[in-house]
């Protein structure tokens, strides 16, 4: 079997298992996001609903990066493991470079369903447009992607059981979302909060495409961010592939 055909057929199995696994999940995964837009867009709309969709939109993708790398991945990980299918991947012929490629493909296909259905619903009922750089656009979102799922990749590696793997999931996802500039402007926040907040790179990640696809902000603005963002990626994919286990 060539390179090619592994790829697509791990790829496959990714998708057949979540599929599977809970149809209802599927569901909740694409309609959870629009909720959360119509909720808060109502909920802080002092300025304007369409002004709190515009804020909320990308602020919400950028939350469902987070939560592709940190339970998508690390928990999907842990789960592959403790059902022993890990295992049947690691004693096939399959480079694990093609695994972890396809897992990646897999999530980037659902977050790309979950971004296409906010960006309609916020067009046709809140009047929101996308107006940045759409190659600027997709540069932001595959880097924030990369950077979200090695670091989610580490929980899959250190976790020992789907519980624990779940649990900590929890703990980086939920407080990110809201002290990232996801849901609630950080800038409420005291001017001493808040620039500690804009050190995370869940922040500098969600800041920086909310600027440039609404704003059309050019990449040249956040070089410096994104070049961290990068250092996160690396330092994450070392970490991961010194402590991962197949088994």
């Amino acid at each position: 079997m060539n390179l090619l055909r592994m790829f697509m057929t791990q790829t496959k199995m990714n998708f057949q298992w979540y599929f599977r696994r809970d149809g209802e999940m599927v569901f909740w995964t694409l309609a959870m996001p629009v909720f959360f837009l119509v909720l808060f867009s109502f909920a802080f709309s002092d300025g304007g609903a369409k002004r709190s969709s515009t804020f909320l939109v990308p602020g919400i993708i950028g939350a469902q990066v987070l939560s592709s790398g940190f339970w998508g991945v690390g928990v999907m990980l842990a789960t592959f493991r403790e059902k022993h299918l890990l295992r049947r991947v690691y004693i096939t012929p399959m480079p694990s470079w093609i695994f972890f490629s396809a897992l990646v493909v897999y999530r980037m296909a659902l977050l790309a369903a979950q971004a296409i259905i906010l960006i309609v619903v916020g067009a046709l009922a809140f009047h929101v447009r996308i107006t940045g750089n759409p190659v600027a656009i997709l540069a932001v979102l595959l880097l924030g992607t990369a950077t979200f799922v090695s670091l989610g990749t580490i929980i899959g590696a250190v976790a020992k059981t789907t519980e624990s793997a779940n649990n900590v999931a929890s703990i980086l996802t939920v407080p990110l979302a809201f002290l990232s500039d996801a849901y609630v402007p950080i800038d409420r926040f005291p001017q001493a909060v808040s620039s500690v907040l804009r050190l995370l790179p869940s922040t500098q990640f969600i800041e920086t495409f909310r600027d440039v696809s609404v704003y059309g902000a050019p990449l040249s603005q956040y070089a410096v961010w994104l070049a961290v963002l990068a250092l996160w990626t690396i330092a994450g994919t070392v970490i991961s592939a010194r402590t991962f286990r197949w088994v």
